[in-house]
């Protein structure tokens, strides 16, 4: 067999591979897609530069996935998303910070004119993507109860993973972060590791929004009975 036909046979085999390689591939990610991949579509809808449009695209199939076919609700989603683009709005470079914003917008009687809107949008974007996150959970999980600690409560690795997720939610870590003085206070006291106190309750709160994950991880230790 001559060099000139073993390398066309090598090239040709390795297009088949290529070719195979793809085609399994394209079917590996249509079955790895959610059911509601159509739904997760529609969400982008409600990013910041379509919601600030003067003529939007009707969202009146989205809200329907989420509050059903009561037509005065629907009426009350559809005359807000087309007004949305009226009222000025700070937290524009974000998504997520936007609907917050909606969320908690109040006009000059004390109510808000985008309730429904915001509730729509809020549940929708709470959509996930991908099973990522979960996964993302489970390996925090396993870094922080590992073998030597698999002891540890179920109450206790949920309050810590709080805290994780928590300074992650206000894009801080324990080398930015400040505890709070009420926190501070608590931290080697009685108080802090009575499970039976409500204020323990509200201390796993405020560590959960402001406090360092490695110290918390060290203080709630103790109770890893």
């Amino acid at each position: 067999m001559g060099k000139t036909q073993y390398a066309q046979r090598f090239q040709t085999r390795i297009r088949e591979r290529c070719t195979n390689f793809v085609v399994e591939l394209v079917k590996q990610l249509r079955q790895r897609l959610p059911d509601n991949v159509g739904v997760l579509q529609s969400v982008s809808l409600l990013s910041v530069s379509e919601c600030l449009k003067p003529i939007k695209p009707d969202i009146i199939e989205l809200s329907k996935l989420f509050v059903g076919d009561d037509p005065s609700y629907l009426t009350h989603i559809d005359f807000q998303w087309k007004k949305i683009h009226h009222t000025k709005w700070s937290e524009t470079g974000n998504t997520l910070h936007f609907w917050a914003e909606i969320a908690n917008y109040r006009d000059s009687s004390g109510e808000n004119p985008y309730k429904e809107l915001s509730e729509v949008a809020l549940t929708a974007l709470a959509l996930p993507h991908s099973n990522a996150d979960v996964e993302h959970c489970f390996s925090h999980m396993n870094l922080i109860k590992y073998k030597l600690r698999n002891r540890m409560k179920t109450s206790i690795l949920n309050e810590i993973m709080s805290v994780k997720y928590g300074l992650k939610r206000n894009d801080k870590c324990c080398a930015t972060n400040e505890l709070p003085t009420n926190v501070v206070k608590k931290i080697g006291t009685m108080e802090a590791y009575d499970s039976s106190s409500a204020t323990r309750g509200q201390l796993i709160h405020d560590q959960a929004t402001c406090s360092s994950a490695a110290d918390m991880e060290e203080d709630w230790d103790a109770f890893d009975l």
